[in-house]
């Protein structure tokens, strides 16, 4: 049986398709005038989201990776990376315009649309790599009390109850974050950023998760400070496997750049 959260954010979904007809709407990137009932963005901004969403990653970092430089579902870079602690991790793209606006739009504003449309394509790209069947639940990664209150909204929360609705798949708040910390936005070096979040998650109390699958979810992902630690505390409740999705990568040294005109000829449409 669903969720509360599930419940409730079908119920959202369906109150905003009804205002999607009812009204005039404009492009959740861009701010263009579309026609009401279809995508929530324009066509370009459509085609841009496209040759993101094709560009291939690393299925362990996700970083922007060509396909022949991954090796046993790792490339050279993360092999050496002792961070990577997750089974698996699925992407959207880069953290490249239009994704960077959609995820700015939702964390600091929060544009439920965005929200909306960002966990369909989050919920696209976990489908198609066949991840549904192979996970018991979806765990958000928490913000800090202090951080919701400065906040519109719960952007990983929003996101995951969106690829929840769409997958069926149930949403457990198992983490809470027990130390308010500065944004990792501000911390700039790698290693300041893993300090940053060290010890600042556990499992709640009771929760138990022997022989579970589960997948965390969250907007953004830099280094992989905070993935890690979250998945250290799921794994301290003995979690079977774990699992990471995020909507966006931020494009490192050495990737190809989403945005860039070389993309289709690097990876042209198939």
């Amino acid at each position: 049986m669903p969720g509360l959260g599930v419940v409730m954010s079908s119920l959202g979904g369906l109150l905003r398709g009804l205002a999607d007809a009812a009204l005039p709407q404009t492009c959740v990137v861009c701010g263009e005038a579309i026609g009401g009932g279809g995508l929530p963005v324009c066509e370009s901004c459509a085609l841009e989201l496209a040759a993101i969403r094709r560009t291939p990653y690393c299925p362990r970092c996700g970083r922007t990776m060509r396909p022949e430089s991954v090796h046993e579902r790792e490339c050279a870079l993360c092999r050496t990376e002792r961070v990577w602690n997750v089974a698996g991790l699925a992407r959207v793209g880069a953290y490249e315009p239009p994704l960077r606006a959609l995820g700015i739009g939702l964390k600091y504003r929060g544009r439920e649309r965005n929200g909306d449309y960002l966990g369909e394509l989050l919920a696209a790209e976990l489908s198609r790599l066949g991840w549904p069947a192979e996970l018991d639940a979806l765990v958000p990664v928490p913000m800090s009390r202090l951080r919701r209150w400065q906040r519109p909204c719960d952007h990983a929360e929003a996101l995951a109850l969106g690829v929840a609705r769409r997958l069926g798949l149930p949403v457990w708040r198992a983490v809470v974050r027990v130390r308010h910390t500065p944004s990792q936005t501000g911390v700039t070096s790698r290693a300041a950023r893993f300090a940053n979040v060290a010890g600042c998650f556990t499992v709640r109390r009771g929760v138990r998760l022997e022989g579970r699958r589960v997948c965390i979810v969250d907007n953004l992902l830099a280094t992989g400070a905070t993935i890690h630690e979250v998945a250290k505390a799921l794994r301290r409740a003995r979690a079977k496997e774990i699992r990471a999705a995020v909507v966006s990568r931020t494009v490192l040294a050495g990737d190809v750049q989403a945005d860039s005109e070389a993309i289709e000829e690097a990876f042209p449409a198939a």
